[in-house]
Formats: structure tokens, C-alpha cells, sequence
């Protein structure tokens, strides 16, 4: 029997190889898959894509991951509203039925809404989309509850509204809801709008029957083309919420490695170094986007400039700096809510070359749970995920305190089988994100008696759960987009650097 490092090492090598492929590979969207069949729906007809989406839906009604009850109304709500155009089947009302009556129960959830709790884009896209289950007919939800978020979708288009127009603009990723006229400049280099098929599918639908759009309309229907083959799920019309990623897959994905501590193990040499070489020619002088396409963004940047400065190629700073909002970082301009895992990035960038980042702790610091945790993200639902980028950032500062009751919030939600789980049982991939920030922290001489047996039973978690090559549908979606989502290669190369690290770190105690 293979031991387990040689196996880890050839799934990682094969999924570092892939890393960017395709665009990038990511799990199938409800929402987009839902504004697609609304607006553009597929030639080869619709009701594949539909069975589908009747498979998502939850037995309380609704769709979207239950881990977040705010973020299911989005995907709810077009689920809804597409299959209404495929009511004639009983199955199919019964599911509308279901899915309103979800939406009723739900909105008394938004009465209560924290500003930092909204899915990407929602403030514009939720009022929207009830405004259009209104006009459908079907049951008119109150608005009464929605107060704060109608308040804070009105604040967001008066900020957005004095951003400069340009292709792949993140604003225009919700072009479905917010456009009108299908001008050509809109589609990007990817052939996409703003890398979202649903603000595709609405774009190629609003230039049908003007023949001097036509040729851009063919690029934008092989993106959409691309789009579904990139969630490999190979059901027409079954798409992503985003496309294309391919810098993001690569760089969160090497960003794992080197927190694990095995970026430069001589094993994946031949697979690393073609993509740090290819990073080092996308960097420019305004930073890195998820995609040569999108506009550029402070927390790719900073993974960027982590990654090149750590294989020795010269950074300029001031690119990094281009994101500093007074006391933080952002990852796009006229952010209303800014995330601190942007921020620990860049902290965390800045410090191994050597920068003052200590007005920028005293950012995460301020937001530090007062039970040790970071629990609010806007892109990440973990709190280990959100805690352990937190944590990573403080180490070496004069906060000693605030990381040992950060490391101590973690080892208190160790489940009983040694894994973690943020909402339901153990899973590999947050697992992954506690023991990653507890061994970065141990191997930077942080020291607390708890770590090495926390370590040590989930390790032992972790092989017993581990299936290589495994299909990412059993696996949890901790990303947040319009809705929920899982980047695969990530997330899984986040699972493989912590049990290559923790194995690498078993040999070490038994050489020892």
C-alpha cells in the first residue's frame, strides 16, 4: 500500500497542473442557471436544466445552502420565477408553491439583516426580484422587513454611480438586473459581461434582433458555452455564478500551499513554477484580477505579490498599496462594507517584506469577536476561514493576547472526532482552514499546549474522511457569491496542504 504523502503528492500534482484550466472549476449555480433559463433559455431545450433545478430544491422549500438563511432568497426567487415558465407540469407548481411560501416564512429573517450579512450584489438583486415575483402574480411578500436592505441598495447605486465605466467592472456583474441597452463594450475580453452568465444570458437576450450586435452576441453565447462546461456538469443551460477565474483558482490555491508551508517541496516543482511564472507576467502595474479580463482587486494582488516576492521576483509595493482604504484594504473600490480577510492578506503580504502593518491590525483587532473569533466576511461564510487569515496577519505583532483567544475559540470547536464544522458535522475543507492557521502559528513560534493534540486527531480525521479524487458534490460550498458556491481546485488544495503539512510534520516528531 502507497503511503499516504506519495498519494497526497499525486493528487496534488495533478490538481496544481489543472489549476486555471477551463477558466477555472466551480460548482453549479442556481441562481444563474435559473436567470438563464428565464432569459436564454438553451436550443437544445430547457427541461434537463430544469429537472435540475427541481433536484436543488430543499424539503422547507427553498433553495440555496441552508448555512446562510439570507442567502437562499436570491437563488429562491429565480428558481421561482423560471419555473413558472414550466408550470404546466403539476410537480413544477407544487415547487413554485413550495419555494413562496419559503419566501413568506423568510422575510421576517430581514427585519434583523447586519449589514456585512448580504450575498454579493443583494442589495440590488433581492429587491429586484420580488418587485418581479409581484409583477408574476404569485404572492406579494411585504416589504416591511426589507427596510434596511431597500436603505442600503439605494446608498450602493449613488456610490457606483460615480465609478469610472469599464469592462469587467463588478458593478456590471449584476447587469441582469441593473441594464437596458446591450452596448458592445460591455463583453469583455471572455466574450462574458463582468464574468457573470446570468448578465450574459440578459446581455445576448436585450441584442437579439439588432444585426449590427450579432457577432459580439456569438461571443457572449460561447462564453456561455464555456461557462457551463467549467461546473462540468453537462446538462445544457447548468451554468457557474462565475466565469472565467483562473487567476483566483491559481493564486488562492498556491496562497494554500505556502501557508502549509510546502510551496517549494522539490516534488511539485514542475508543476508550481510554470504558474508563478505565468502570475509574474499578469501582475501589472494596477495589480491582478480573478481573470486577465476583470478588473484588478486587493486580495489577488496581494496573494500575488506574497507568491512572487517568495520565489524572488522584485515587487513593487505601490501596486499593493493602490488598495488601502485609510486603515484597511479593499478589494474593489467603493466597497460599503470592506472584508478582513482583503485585509489580513495584505498584512500579511506586507509584513514578510518587511512593512509597518500596524495600523491595519488595529483594522482585524477592532472586529475580533469578544469570544476570540472573526465570524463576519463578505466572501467567505468559515469564520475559520475569516479567524485563521485574521489570525495569520497578527503573528509577530504585539497582540499576543488576541491571538491566544483567537487559537482557543478554534480548539473549543474541535469536534469530538477531531475534525471542525462550522454548521453540521466535520468537513475536510474548513477542517483544512483551523488546522492550517494552528500549524502556521505553531511553526512561527506561537506556542499553546492545545495545538500539537488538536493537530494530531484531526489529522487522524482527515485521513480516515479523505477519498482521493473525490467528486466536489459531497463537499461543503463555504464561498460567497450571489449565492453560496464551491471552487473546487481551491478548496481541495487547501485540504491536500494541510495533510501533506501535518503528514511532513508527523515525520518530523518520529526523526525527532
Amino acid at each position: 500500500m502507497k503511503r499516504i504523502q506519495d498519494v497526497l503528492l499525486a493528487e496534488l500534482h495533478s490538481l496544481v497542473s489543472a489549476l486555471g484550466s477551463k477558466g477555472g472549476l466551480m460548482s453549479p449555480s442556481v441562481y444563474d442557471t435559473a436567470q438563464v433559463l428565464l432569459t436564454l433559455p438553451p436550443a437544445e431545450g430547457g427541461w434537463p436544466a430544469v429537472e435540475w433545478l427541481l433536484s436543488q430544491q430543499h424539503p422547507d422549500g427553498g433553495w440555496g445552502d441552508p448555512a446562510m438563511p439570507l442567502h437562499r432568497d436570491i437563488p429562491t426567487l429565480a428558481a421561482v420565477l423560471a419555473l413558472r415558465e414550466y408550470g404546466r407540469r403539476q410537480g413544477t407548481r407544487a415547487a413554485i408553491q413550495e419555494g413562496v411560501s419559503f419566501l413568506r416564512k423568510q422575510a421576517a429573517l430581514w427585519a434583523s439583516m447586519a449589514r456585512d450579512d448580504l450575498p454579493v450584489g443583494g442589495e440590488i438583486v433581492l429587491p429586484s426580484l420580488l418587485n418581479q415575483l409581484d409583477a408574476a402574480g404569485e404572492m406579494h411578500i411585504p416589504r416591511r422587513p426589507y427596510g434596511k436592505l431597500l436603505e442600503f441598495g439605494e446608498r450602493k447605486r449613488q456610490s457606483v454611480a460615480k465609478l469610472p465605466k469599464v469592462q469587467g467592472m463588478p458593478w456590471n456583474h449584476v447587469w441582469e438586473i441593473t441594464g437596458t441597452e446591450p452596448e458592445p463594450w460591455l463583453i469583455d475580453g471572455s466574450g462574458g459581461l463582468s464574468h457573470s452568465p446570468a448578465a450574459t444570458a440578459a446581455w445576448v437576450k436585450a441584442a437579439s434582433g439588432r444585426p449590427e450586435l450579432e457577432e459580439t452576441a456569438q461571443r457572449a453565447r460561447g462564453y456561455l458555452a464555456n461557462a457551463e462546461r467549467a461546473c462540468e456538469m453537462g446538462i445544457p443551460g447548468v451554468t457557474s455564478t462565475i466565469y472565467p477565474f483562473d487567476r483566483y483558482e491559481q493564486l488562492f490555491s498556491l496562497y494554500a500551499l505556502q501557508i502549509a508551508g510546502v510551496l517549494k517541496d522539490p516534488r511539485l516543482e514542475g508543476v508550481v513554477m510554470p504558474i508563478v511564472q505565468e502570475l509574474a507576467t499578469a501582475l501589472g502595474p494596477k495589480g491582478i484580477a480573478m481573470s486577465d479580463h476583470f478588473l484588478q482587486d486587493g486580495d489577488d494582488t496581494a496573494a500575488a505579490v506574497m507568491l512572487l516576492h517568495e520565489f524572488g521576483y522584485p515587487v513593487d509595493l505601490s501596486v499593493l498599496y493602490r488598495f488601502q482604504n485609510d486603515n484597511h484594504f479593499v478589494a474593489y473600490a467603493g466597497e460599503l462594507h470592506p472584508s478582513p480577510t482583503v485585509t489580513a492578506r495584505c498584512i500579511h503580504a506586507l509584513r514578510v517584506m518587511g512593512q509597518d502593518v500596524a495600523p491595519f491590525q488595529r483594522f482585524l483587532l477592532d472586529r475580533q469577536d469578544a469570544d476570540g473569533r472573526w465570524t463576519v466576511d463578505k466572501w467567505n461564510r468559515s469564520w475559520l476561514y475569516t479567524t485563521g487569515h485574521a489570525a495569520i496577519a497578527l503573528i509577530g505583532s504585539p497582540h499576543v493576547e488576541a491571538l491566544r483567544e483567537a487559537v482557543e475559540a478554534v480548539l473549543v470547536c474541535q469536534n469530538r472526532d477531531g475534525g471542525w464544522g462550522t454548521n453540521g458535522p466535520s468537513n475536510l475543507t474548513e477542517t483544512a482552514y483551523a488546522v492550517l492557521m494552528l500549524a502556521y502559528l505553531e511553526r512561527q513560534g506561537f506556542s499553546h499546549q492545545g495545538i500539537p493534540l488538536a493537530l494530531d486527531r484531526a489529522f487522524a480525521w482527515m485521513l480516515q474522511n479523505y477519498r482521493p479524487f473525490a467528486r466536489p458534490d459531497t463537499k461543503v460550498k463555504c464561498w460567497i457569491a450571489k449565492e453560496l458556491y464551491r471552487v473546487d481546485r481551491i478548496d481541495t488544495l487547501f485540504e491536500l496542504a494541510a495533510m501533506l503539512m501535518l503528514d511532513q510534520r508527523k515525520s518530523r516528531e518520529r526523526g525527532a
